[in-house]
């Protein structure tokens, strides 16, 4: 509609403006071509002032019901005239008050069209009527069609507001997803180095708390892990920008096993054992499940620093299933942290993230510990 004249390329607004100028030069001739001069100028008036109120860009409700009654008055005054239109009754004017009715339904709130639709179809079915020379029942056959003309106009422009509300519904929820994915993406890209960090801080305290002053070799490997966790929390951040700017995500190009080892390289708390196959660890899957991969996993790791207190050691095993499915395990020995709600939000994303790829995600207690299992699809790719 015109309220998007903003929004053409110049292709498109020159389209509009010659349309508009046809449309208003062909108003001119059916005045020209009236019977009489007052009729002409009247009928020209009438037309002009429809299509001048059919190129506003924002539709204002005043000037719609003003020019409706302008409509509405000359074709009062032709029936009331001996001698009215002979030829025509305004086939531009009719044309645009029916545009311009489609713009009001699909444009204007309900409470506005209520008041302004009735009285252009009004206008609309009364136009016939101005002509002298068309008597009943043609006349009656003029109006009807007429009537059943705008009806159908009335039904396209109900159908239009509601294709574009779907329309307006769907793109919320498009970005109702896209947050959720950007929060999950946060989650997953700055969490895992931060709890790195907040581990490795916490070791130097207790072990300064428990009066054992570290000695400078082991001070400097604390804190080279954090400064090693901060500069990977940094370049995660920066790969996250990255994406988010390219709105494309990255392709992964790399075997299972070399994902398994890349989530579970930078581990910083207990030691992490990893069973996979040789076949299974060479395999090369989709990049959206080699990213469920990575992210239960990681997630999973930093729930381990988080949460897992007295854990000697923590296992990520990988295995095929029956019908094509993959499943990842991640568990650990130990007793979840006192004060530890477990509340947040990794579990949630991670589960969002396997749903997303195809797969499911349980996580719970064990007698001995924690698991967390993710079942995928075993989606081979395509080879380079």
């Amino acid at each position: 509609m015109l309220a998007t004249f903003g929004r053409l390329t110049w292709v498109q607004r020159g389209a509009l403006a010659l349309g508009l100028l046809t449309a208003a030069t062909l108003a001119v001739l059916e005045g020209v071509s009236a019977e009489t001069l007052p009729t002409g100028i009247g009928l020209a008036i009438c037309g002009l002032v429809q299509v001048a109120v059919l190129a506003m860009p924002t539709l204002r409700p005043v000037v719609l019901g003003e020019a409706a009654c302008v409509s509405l008055a000359f074709t009062l005054l032709c029936q009331a005239l001996p001698d009215g239109l002979d030829n025509t009754y305004g086939l531009v004017e009719t044309i645009a008050l029916a545009c311009l009715m489609t713009r009001v339904i699909i444009e204007l709130p309900p409470r506005r069209s209520v008041l302004l639709v009735p009285l252009q179809f009004i206008a609309i079915v009364t136009l016939p009527t101005r002509c002298y020379t068309i008597q009943r029942p043609e006349l009656e056959v003029f109006v009807t069609l007429t009537s059943f003309a705008a009806i159908l106009v009335i039904l396209l422009g109900l159908y239009l507001r509601l294709h574009d509300l779907r329309r307006a519904d769907g793109h919320e929820m498009a970005k109702q997803l896209q947050r959720l994915t950007y929060a999950r993406d946060l989650h997953d890209f700055v969490a895992h180095h931060v709890t790195a960090i907040v581990a490795q801080a916490q070791a130097v305290r207790y072990t300064t708390a428990a009066g054992q002053q570290p000695t400078p070799e082991a001070l400097d490997a604390m804190l080279a892990g954090i400064e090693k966790a901060g500069s990977q929390a940094l370049a995660s951040m920066r790969g996250m920008i990255t994406v988010l700017r390219d709105d494309q995500p990255i392709p992964v190009r790399k075997p299972l096993g070399a994902v398994l080892s890349e989530a579970t390289g930078h581990f910083v708390g207990p030691p992490v054992t990893t069973e996979i196959d040789e076949l299974l660890a060479a395999t090369y899957l989709v990049p959206h499940v080699l990213d469920a991969v990575h992210h239960v996993v990681q997630e999973s790791l930093t729930n381990v620093l988080r949460h897992a207190e007295g854990a000697s050691g923590v296992q990520v095993s990988a295995r095929t299933l029956p019908d094509d499915k993959l499943e990842i395990v991640v568990r650990n020995d130990g007793s979840a942290k006192a004060g530890s709600s477990g509340g947040g939000f990794g579990l949630v994303g991670l589960g969002e993230r396997v749903e997303a790829a195809g797969g499911t995600l349980t996580s719970g207690p064990t007698d001995d510990g924690w698991r967390v299992a993710a079942t995928l699809p075993l989606t081979l790719a395509l080879p380079s």
